[in-house]
């Protein structure tokens, strides 16, 4: 039987998957970026290291949450 609640939840989940996904790109970005500032680089050369690990770590989470509830 479900409930009238469902959709309102799959709503939820799917927006939850998004902020988690802009949170870990968000989290990678703000290291590098501290990182580069402690560092006085020249470049943004930790910001971008580390976005580009953490895009697709992000990604995974994202796709892990979404195929793995039902």
């Amino acid at each position: 039987m479900k409930s009238e609640n469902e959709p309102v939840n799959n709503y939820l989940r799917y927006s939850g998957i998004g902020f988690q996904i802009a949170a870990t790109i968000g989290a990678g970005v703000f290291i590098g970026y501290e990182l580069d500032k402690w560092q006085h680089t020249s470049q943004p050369y930790y910001t971008l290291g580390f976005a580009v690990v953490f895009v697709p770590l992000g990604l995974y989470l994202g796709l892990r949450e979404f195929v793995g509830k039902k």
